[in-house]
């Protein structure tokens, strides 16, 4: 299903959170292609203001930006009434904004838990419910962003794959509420994805094994698209990816886990290493490596 603006006042409009770089900014550029508006909120750093320049190109459908921590406080209030100011009649909703790390449970500091919790899932959901009556006034979609660790709870990424597992199951249960609204629900699973060089850091150190799951933002964002603007339920980018996932769900639970286990024993005796940067400013792009 392609849309085609006749002129950008009739533009349908995507909302992105952390759409200034990464999967994120993949998306972004998909959906004008695909002749839709972009409203993207992301931190306020050099990122958004290359993803200005990008996507307010001549001849690409609008774009506006807001620059903002999604974890600050009143932020949801403030991205509602912004919607409001800028007078977006907003089609579609992509809560694409998170982050991950991986390592041993007790090596991340609890402020950083802290702040994936409220990102990846509390944003999430207050976003949805504040923005639903727009969404059911034109129709609309929703796609989340979780990730195939959603599927394979992982050692060493316990609060990651959590987050995503509670991605996954909200959408797909929100997807049966909100049908009778006329309101898609989307999930969207991609493999590892490098989105930063933290995420390549930790592809490099798993291993050929984890290079050949490994995509680019831009390898899975035409897919991801297409399954929101079709409606689609679950979005698997990549046929090895969706293999993978299927031969996981036909191995035995104890046996699954205890191999994932192995997979990521590295991290047993990994020291705890700080996190490169402060965790609000992992938020404007979801990290799925």
């Amino acid at each position: 299903m392609t849309k085609s603006p006749t002129s950008h006042a009739a533009a349908e409009w995507v909302l992105i959170t952390g759409g200034s770089h990464g999967i994120g900014l993949a998306l972004a550029r998909e959906c004008q292609r695909q002749g839709l508006g972009v409203a993207i909120v992301a931190l306020p750093d050099a990122h958004l203001a290359t993803a200005r320049r990008l996507l307010t190109q001549a001849g690409l459908p609008p774009a506006c930006f807001l620059g903002l921590d999604l974890t600050a406080p009143q932020a949801i209030d403030r991205v509602v009434d912004w919607v409001a100011e800028e007078h977006i009649a907003l089609h579609y909703l992509i809560n694409n904004a998170g982050f991950g790390r991986g390592g041993l449970f007790e090596h991340t500091p609890w402020a950083e838990y802290r702040t994936m919790l409220q990102l990846n899932n509390q944003v999430m959901v207050e976003l949805i419910h504040r923005l639903l009556p727009q969404l059911k006034a034109t129709r609309g979609g929703i796609l989340n962003m979780s990730s195939m660790e959603a599927t394979l709870p992982l050692p060493y990424k316990t609060v990651y794959t959590g987050t995503k597992g509670m991605v996954y199951n909200f959408s797909l249960a929100l997807r049966e509420e909100f049908r009778y609204h006329g309101v898609s629900v989307s999930v969207l699973c991609p493999g590892p994805v490098i989105t930063n060089e933290d995420g390549l850091r930790r592809v490099e150190a798993q291993g050929a094994r984890a290079r050949l799951l490994v995509t680019m933002p831009e390898d899975i964002a035409p897919e991801a698209i297409r399954g929101m603007l079709a409606g689609k339920a679950v979005i698997v980018p990549g046929r090895l990816v969706r293999l993978l996932i299927g031969v996981c769900y036909l191995t035995p639970r104890p046996l699954r886990m205890r191999i994932l286990e192995r997979l990521f024993s590295r991290y047993r005796d990994t020291p705890p290493t700080p996190s490169t940067a402060p965790p609000a400013a992992l938020q404007s792009s979801a990290v799925n490596t």
